[in-house]
């Protein structure tokens, strides 16, 4: 009912009335550009650490090899 905490196990029970509501704000979400993929790196250490910048550098690398199998389109430059 109103006024009581979203609960996930009993979603199904008590807000199927939402679910719509729910399935739009997750579509409109989802047609929204993306943060750029370089953001899962630098926007989390104030100082990058070491292992984090390599797995960067390899993400990169991949991504410019296999690139075009991967929906980049819907990312932020």
């Amino acid at each position: 009912g109103a006024g009581k905490p979203w609960n996930p196990w009993n979603f199904r029970n008590s807000r199927v009335g939402e679910l719509p509501q729910v399935l739009e704000a997750f579509e409109q979400a989802e047609r929204e550009p993306k943060p750029p993929p370089h953001l899962l790196f630098s926007d989390v250490y104030l100082e990058m650490p070491p292992r984090l910048r390599r797995q960067q550098e390899e993400l990169e690398r991949h991504l410019e090899t296999y690139g075009e199998h991967y929906p980049l389109q819907q990312f932020q430059k």
